[in-house]
Protein backbone atom coordinates (compact mmCIF):
# COMPACT_ATOMS: atom_id res chain seq x y z
CA UNK A 1 0.00 0.00 0.00
CA UNK A 2 2.95 2.48 1.05
CA UNK A 3 4.72 1.99 -2.20
CA UNK A 4 1.39 2.79 -4.52
CA UNK A 5 1.54 5.77 -2.69
CA UNK A 6 5.16 6.98 -3.44
CA UNK A 7 3.91 5.65 -7.32
CA UNK A 8 1.14 8.29 -6.81
CA UNK A 9 2.53 10.86 -5.64
CA UNK A 10 5.34 10.59 -8.48
CA UNK A 11 3.23 10.29 -11.34
CA UNK A 12 1.12 13.83 -9.97
CA UNK A 13 4.06 15.90 -9.13
CA UNK A 14 6.20 14.46 -12.11
CA UNK A 15 3.94 13.12 -15.05
CA UNK A 16 1.57 15.76 -14.52
CA UNK A 17 4.16 18.78 -15.16
CA UNK A 18 5.40 16.96 -18.53
CA UNK A 19 1.54 17.75 -20.15
CA UNK A 20 1.77 21.10 -19.37
CA UNK A 21 4.53 21.56 -22.50
CA UNK A 22 1.54 21.41 -24.56
CA UNK A 23 -1.32 20.36 -22.91
CA UNK A 24 -2.28 21.48 -19.59
CA UNK A 25 -4.67 18.96 -17.86
CA UNK A 26 -6.63 19.25 -14.22
CA UNK A 27 -8.80 17.80 -12.55
CA UNK A 28 -9.81 16.53 -8.63
CA UNK A 29 -9.26 13.13 -9.25
CA UNK A 30 -6.46 11.65 -11.38
CA UNK A 31 -5.47 7.96 -11.82
CA UNK A 32 -3.68 5.76 -14.18
CA UNK A 33 -4.27 2.65 -15.70
CA UNK A 34 -1.06 0.48 -15.27
CA UNK A 35 -1.90 -2.01 -18.04
CA UNK A 36 -2.98 0.96 -20.61
CA UNK A 37 -1.22 3.21 -19.54
CA UNK A 38 -4.22 5.78 -19.76
CA UNK A 39 -4.58 8.26 -17.49
CA UNK A 40 -7.83 8.92 -16.32
CA UNK A 41 -9.39 12.32 -15.34
CA UNK A 42 -12.48 12.77 -12.78
CA UNK A 43 -14.51 15.40 -11.75
CA UNK A 44 -13.79 19.27 -12.90
CA UNK A 45 -11.69 18.45 -15.61
CA UNK A 46 -10.29 21.04 -17.37
CA UNK A 47 -7.34 20.52 -20.79
CA UNK A 48 -5.75 23.75 -22.30
CA UNK A 49 -3.05 24.29 -24.95
CA UNK A 50 -0.79 26.28 -25.64
CA UNK A 51 -3.11 28.27 -27.96
CA UNK A 52 -5.55 28.40 -24.75
CA UNK A 53 -8.16 26.34 -26.60
CA UNK A 54 -9.68 24.77 -23.36
CA UNK A 55 -12.14 22.01 -22.95
CA UNK A 56 -14.20 21.39 -19.75
CA UNK A 57 -15.92 17.74 -18.58
CA UNK A 58 -16.70 15.91 -15.57
CA UNK A 59 -15.09 12.79 -16.64
CA UNK A 60 -11.46 12.07 -19.31
CA UNK A 61 -9.04 10.09 -20.13
CA UNK A 62 -5.20 10.85 -21.89
CA UNK A 63 -3.03 8.75 -24.04
CA UNK A 64 0.55 9.96 -23.95
CA UNK A 65 1.98 7.50 -26.42
CA UNK A 66 -0.91 8.73 -28.89
CA UNK A 67 -1.11 11.98 -27.27
CA UNK A 68 -4.51 11.90 -27.59
CA UNK A 69 -7.27 13.49 -24.84
CA UNK A 70 -10.75 12.25 -25.08
CA UNK A 71 -13.81 13.19 -22.80
CA UNK A 72 -17.02 11.06 -22.09
CA UNK A 73 -20.13 12.58 -21.78
CA UNK A 74 -21.25 16.22 -21.64
CA UNK A 75 -18.04 18.60 -22.79
CA UNK A 76 -18.09 22.39 -23.31
CA UNK A 77 -15.51 23.08 -25.72
CA UNK A 78 -13.77 27.69 -25.64
CA UNK A 79 -12.08 28.28 -28.46
CA UNK A 80 -8.91 30.72 -28.48
CA UNK A 81 -11.31 33.02 -30.01
CA UNK A 82 -14.28 32.78 -27.51
CA UNK A 83 -16.42 30.71 -29.69
CA UNK A 84 -18.62 28.41 -27.43
CA UNK A 85 -19.55 24.62 -28.19
CA UNK A 86 -21.53 22.58 -25.78
CA UNK A 87 -21.19 18.58 -26.86
CA UNK A 88 -20.46 14.96 -25.85
CA UNK A 89 -17.46 12.84 -26.11
CA UNK A 90 -14.66 14.75 -27.81
CA UNK A 91 -11.59 14.15 -28.66
CA UNK A 92 -8.21 16.64 -28.45
CA UNK A 93 -5.22 14.96 -30.44
CA UNK A 94 -2.64 17.16 -29.71
CA UNK A 95 -0.30 15.82 -32.05
CA UNK A 96 -2.34 15.91 -35.03
CA UNK A 97 -3.23 19.44 -33.88
CA UNK A 98 -7.54 19.11 -34.22
CA UNK A 99 -10.56 18.88 -31.90
CA UNK A 100 -13.10 16.89 -32.63
CA UNK A 101 -16.30 15.28 -32.08
CA UNK A 102 -19.28 12.40 -33.80
CA UNK A 103 -21.84 13.51 -31.74
CA UNK A 104 -24.11 16.58 -32.08
CA UNK A 105 -23.21 19.47 -31.28
CA UNK A 106 -24.00 23.71 -30.61
CA UNK A 107 -21.57 26.48 -31.63
CA UNK A 108 -22.22 29.88 -30.43
CA UNK A 109 -19.93 32.25 -31.85
CA UNK A 110 -19.60 35.50 -31.22
CA UNK A 111 -22.21 37.15 -32.92
CA UNK A 112 -24.52 34.82 -30.71
CA UNK A 113 -25.39 33.01 -33.98
CA UNK A 114 -26.27 29.00 -32.63
CA UNK A 115 -24.94 26.74 -35.11
CA UNK A 116 -26.50 23.16 -34.63
CA UNK A 117 -23.96 20.26 -36.16
CA UNK A 118 -24.28 16.65 -36.61
CA UNK A 119 -20.19 16.23 -35.76
CA UNK A 120 -17.41 18.81 -35.77
CA UNK A 121 -13.97 18.75 -36.60
CA UNK A 122 -11.88 22.16 -35.58
CA UNK A 123 -8.30 22.74 -36.66
CA UNK A 124 -6.36 24.25 -33.69
CA UNK A 125 -3.38 25.49 -36.02
CA UNK A 126 -6.21 27.31 -38.45
CA UNK A 127 -9.37 28.37 -35.80
CA UNK A 128 -11.01 26.54 -38.30
CA UNK A 129 -14.33 24.32 -37.86
CA UNK A 130 -15.70 21.94 -40.92
CA UNK A 131 -19.03 19.87 -40.57
CA UNK A 132 -21.15 17.32 -43.01
CA UNK A 133 -24.72 16.65 -42.48
CA UNK A 134 -27.96 17.99 -41.30
CA UNK A 135 -26.67 21.74 -40.28
CA UNK A 136 -28.55 24.34 -39.14
CA UNK A 137 -28.07 27.95 -37.99
CA UNK A 138 -30.50 30.26 -36.13
CA UNK A 139 -28.52 34.11 -36.09
CA UNK A 140 -29.31 36.58 -33.11
CA UNK A 141 -32.18 37.42 -35.48
CA UNK A 142 -33.74 34.84 -35.50
CA UNK A 143 -33.49 33.73 -39.09
CA UNK A 144 -32.46 30.10 -40.09
CA UNK A 145 -30.57 28.57 -42.43
CA UNK A 146 -30.06 24.69 -43.53
CA UNK A 147 -26.91 23.65 -44.95
CA UNK A 148 -25.48 19.93 -46.03
CA UNK A 149 -21.64 21.36 -45.18
CA UNK A 150 -20.38 24.52 -43.35
CA UNK A 151 -16.64 25.73 -42.72
CA UNK A 152 -16.23 28.89 -40.19
CA UNK A 153 -13.27 30.77 -40.01
CA UNK A 154 -12.97 32.30 -36.32
CA UNK A 155 -9.86 34.76 -37.23
CA UNK A 156 -11.87 36.26 -40.50
CA UNK A 157 -15.37 35.70 -38.54
CA UNK A 158 -16.93 33.97 -41.74
CA UNK A 159 -19.12 31.16 -41.70
CA UNK A 160 -19.63 29.52 -45.42
CA UNK A 161 -22.40 26.77 -46.48
CA UNK A 162 -23.29 25.04 -49.19
CA UNK A 163 -27.01 23.81 -50.57
CA UNK A 164 -28.06 26.86 -48.50
CA UNK A 165 -31.82 27.43 -47.63
CA UNK A 166 -32.33 30.71 -45.93
CA UNK A 167 -35.34 31.89 -44.03
CA UNK A 168 -35.41 35.29 -43.23
CA UNK A 169 -37.92 35.39 -40.45
CA UNK A 170 -37.30 39.68 -39.60
CA UNK A 171 -40.46 41.56 -39.90
CA UNK A 172 -38.74 44.47 -41.08
CA UNK A 173 -37.87 41.72 -44.90
CA UNK A 174 -42.00 41.26 -44.73
CA UNK A 175 -44.09 42.94 -46.16
CA UNK A 176 -47.31 41.93 -44.69
CA UNK A 177 -47.42 38.53 -42.55
CA UNK A 178 -48.11 36.79 -45.53
CA UNK A 179 -45.11 36.91 -46.78
CA UNK A 180 -41.98 34.30 -46.56
CA UNK A 181 -38.83 35.69 -47.40
CA UNK A 182 -36.73 33.36 -48.27
CA UNK A 183 -33.18 33.28 -50.21
CA UNK A 184 -32.35 29.53 -51.55
CA UNK A 185 -28.51 29.31 -52.80
CA UNK A 186 -25.62 26.45 -53.87
CA UNK A 187 -23.63 28.64 -51.47
CA UNK A 188 -23.71 31.18 -48.75
CA UNK A 189 -20.79 33.32 -47.26
CA UNK A 190 -22.11 34.91 -44.00
CA UNK A 191 -19.92 37.96 -42.30
CA UNK A 192 -20.23 40.31 -39.97
CA UNK A 193 -21.79 43.12 -41.72
CA UNK A 194 -22.18 41.12 -45.25
CA UNK A 195 -23.89 38.04 -46.18
CA UNK A 196 -23.38 36.64 -49.98
CA UNK A 197 -25.30 34.31 -51.76
CA UNK A 198 -24.55 32.49 -55.31
CA UNK A 199 -26.54 31.05 -57.79
CA UNK A 200 -29.77 32.45 -55.87
CA UNK A 201 -33.39 32.09 -55.90
CA UNK A 202 -35.05 34.77 -53.68
CA UNK A 203 -39.11 35.59 -53.16
CA UNK A 204 -41.50 36.85 -50.40
CA UNK A 205 -44.36 35.07 -51.79
CA UNK A 206 -46.33 31.81 -49.08
CA UNK A 207 -45.77 28.08 -50.35
CA UNK A 208 -47.85 27.07 -52.90
CA UNK A 209 -49.12 23.31 -52.60
CA UNK A 210 -46.99 20.35 -53.68
CA UNK A 211 -44.27 22.71 -53.82
CA UNK A 212 -45.08 24.51 -57.15
CA UNK A 213 -42.60 27.66 -57.91
CA UNK A 214 -43.56 30.90 -56.61
CA UNK A 215 -45.80 33.83 -58.55
CA UNK A 216 -42.77 35.81 -58.56
CA UNK A 217 -39.11 35.30 -57.93
CA UNK A 218 -35.89 37.26 -58.48
CA UNK A 219 -32.63 34.70 -59.46
CA UNK A 220 -29.25 35.90 -59.37
CA UNK A 221 -25.50 34.45 -60.04
CA UNK A 222 -24.61 36.71 -57.27
CA UNK A 223 -26.73 38.15 -53.85
CA UNK A 224 -25.01 40.51 -51.54
CA UNK A 225 -26.74 41.72 -48.63
CA UNK A 226 -24.46 44.57 -47.27
CA UNK A 227 -26.07 45.24 -43.41
CA UNK A 228 -24.15 48.42 -43.43
CA UNK A 229 -24.96 49.94 -46.46
CA UNK A 230 -28.76 48.40 -46.20
CA UNK A 231 -28.73 47.51 -49.50
CA UNK A 232 -29.31 44.20 -51.46
CA UNK A 233 -26.95 44.27 -54.90
CA UNK A 234 -27.77 41.50 -58.08
CA UNK A 235 -25.28 40.58 -60.55
CA UNK A 236 -27.11 38.86 -63.49
CA UNK A 237 -30.81 39.31 -62.27
CA UNK A 238 -33.90 37.24 -63.46
CA UNK A 239 -37.21 38.66 -62.53
CA UNK A 240 -39.81 35.26 -63.06
CA UNK A 241 -43.24 35.14 -63.34
CA UNK A 242 -44.24 31.44 -61.96
CA UNK A 243 -40.86 30.58 -63.13
CA UNK A 244 -40.97 31.98 -66.83
CA UNK A 245 -38.07 34.82 -66.94
CA UNK A 246 -39.96 38.08 -68.23
CA UNK A 247 -36.95 40.47 -67.40
CA UNK A 248 -33.02 40.40 -67.14
CA UNK A 249 -30.91 43.11 -65.33
CA UNK A 250 -27.11 42.54 -65.38
CA UNK A 251 -26.72 44.72 -62.62
CA UNK A 252 -29.42 45.47 -59.52
CA UNK A 253 -29.65 47.04 -56.28
CA UNK A 254 -32.22 48.40 -53.95
CA UNK A 255 -32.29 49.26 -50.20
CA UNK A 256 -32.97 46.51 -47.69
CA UNK A 257 -36.50 46.21 -46.17
CA UNK A 258 -35.38 47.83 -43.21
CA UNK A 259 -34.46 51.09 -44.90
CA UNK A 260 -37.42 53.82 -44.33
CA UNK A 261 -36.37 56.20 -46.83
CA UNK A 262 -34.08 55.90 -49.73
CA UNK A 263 -33.51 56.03 -53.76
CA UNK A 264 -34.03 52.40 -54.93
CA UNK A 265 -35.97 49.79 -56.23
CA UNK A 266 -38.79 48.40 -53.75
CA UNK A 267 -39.63 45.29 -53.56
CA UNK A 268 -41.77 44.03 -56.02
CA UNK A 269 -45.51 42.51 -56.49
CA UNK A 270 -47.56 40.29 -58.41
CA UNK A 271 -51.24 40.63 -59.27
CA UNK A 272 -53.42 38.56 -61.44
CA UNK A 273 -56.89 39.99 -62.72
CA UNK A 274 -59.36 39.14 -64.95
CA UNK A 275 -58.91 42.24 -67.27
CA UNK A 276 -55.37 42.37 -67.61
CA UNK A 277 -54.33 38.85 -66.48
CA UNK A 278 -50.60 38.29 -64.70
CA UNK A 279 -49.04 41.09 -64.24
CA UNK A 280 -46.11 42.11 -61.89
CA UNK A 281 -45.03 45.21 -60.58
CA UNK A 282 -41.64 46.92 -60.43
CA UNK A 283 -41.60 50.25 -58.28
CA UNK A 284 -38.82 52.71 -58.30
CA UNK A 285 -38.42 55.13 -55.27
CA UNK A 286 -36.61 58.23 -56.18
CA UNK A 287 -35.77 60.27 -52.45
CA UNK A 288 -35.16 63.86 -54.43
CA UNK A 289 -34.62 65.86 -50.92
CA UNK A 290 -35.96 65.89 -47.38
CA UNK A 291 -39.04 66.97 -48.35
CA UNK A 292 -39.32 66.04 -52.22
CA UNK A 293 -39.70 62.19 -53.82
CA UNK A 294 -41.18 60.71 -56.39
CA UNK A 295 -42.88 56.93 -57.17
CA UNK A 296 -42.24 55.54 -60.56
CA UNK A 297 -44.46 51.90 -60.69
CA UNK A 298 -44.20 50.06 -64.09
CA UNK A 299 -46.59 47.45 -64.13
CA UNK A 300 -45.29 44.40 -66.61
CA UNK A 301 -48.37 41.94 -67.83
CA UNK A 302 -48.19 38.41 -69.61
CA UNK A 303 -50.57 39.41 -72.32
CA UNK A 304 -51.25 43.41 -72.33
CA UNK A 305 -49.31 46.46 -72.84
CA UNK A 306 -47.66 47.95 -69.89
CA UNK A 307 -48.91 49.87 -67.56
CA UNK A 308 -46.46 53.37 -66.20
CA UNK A 309 -47.80 55.32 -63.26
CA UNK A 310 -46.35 58.33 -61.47
CA UNK A 311 -46.59 60.09 -58.00
CA UNK A 312 -44.65 63.39 -56.89
CA UNK A 313 -45.20 64.14 -53.46
CA UNK A 314 -43.43 67.41 -51.58
CA UNK A 315 -44.06 68.85 -48.48
CA UNK A 316 -44.12 72.67 -47.86
CA UNK A 317 -44.22 74.82 -44.51
CA UNK A 318 -47.97 74.64 -44.08
CA UNK A 319 -48.90 72.78 -46.87
CA UNK A 320 -48.08 69.53 -49.33
CA UNK A 321 -48.21 68.89 -52.98
CA UNK A 322 -49.38 65.08 -54.66
CA UNK A 323 -48.85 64.96 -58.79
CA UNK A 324 -50.01 61.58 -59.91
CA UNK A 325 -49.76 60.83 -63.65
CA UNK A 326 -50.32 57.11 -65.69
CA UNK A 327 -49.68 56.14 -69.18
CA UNK A 328 -50.43 52.97 -71.49
CA UNK A 329 -50.33 52.21 -75.19
CA UNK A 330 -53.88 50.86 -74.30
CA UNK A 331 -55.18 47.03 -74.63
CA UNK A 332 -53.61 44.42 -76.79
CA UNK A 333 -56.62 42.03 -76.75
CA UNK A 334 -59.79 44.36 -77.38
CA UNK A 335 -63.30 43.62 -76.35
CA UNK A 336 -66.66 45.89 -76.32
CA UNK A 337 -65.44 47.03 -73.05
CA UNK A 338 -62.06 46.75 -73.68
CA UNK A 339 -61.77 49.86 -76.39
CA UNK A 340 -58.63 50.36 -78.35
CA UNK A 341 -55.96 53.37 -77.85
CA UNK A 342 -54.26 54.87 -75.47
CA UNK A 343 -54.92 56.10 -71.93
CA UNK A 344 -53.26 57.96 -69.75
CA UNK A 345 -54.60 60.44 -66.59
CA UNK A 346 -53.32 63.56 -64.48
CA UNK A 347 -53.90 64.36 -61.15
CA UNK A 348 -52.47 67.12 -58.88
CA UNK A 349 -53.64 67.58 -55.06
CA UNK A 350 -52.72 70.62 -52.92
CA UNK A 351 -53.26 71.34 -49.16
Amino acid sequence: MKNKIIVFLFYIFFFVPLLAENLNIQSLNITVDKETKITIFKNQVSARDEKNNQLLTEFAEYNKDLKLFKTVGKTTFLTSEGFIIKGEDIIFDNNKNYIKSDRPAIIQDLEKNEIYLDSFEYSTLDSFFKSVGNIRVIDSKNNKYNFSQIYIDEKKKEIVGTDSKAFLNEENFKINKGNKPRVFSNTVNIYEQKTQFTKSIFTLCDYRKNDKCPPWSLQAKKMLHDKKKKTIYYDNAVIKIYDLPILFLPKLSHPDPTVDRRSGFLIPSFADTKNLGAGLEIPYFWALNKDKDFTLRNKLFSSENPLFLGEYRQAFNKSNLILDFGYTEGYKNTTAKKTSGEKSHFFSKFV
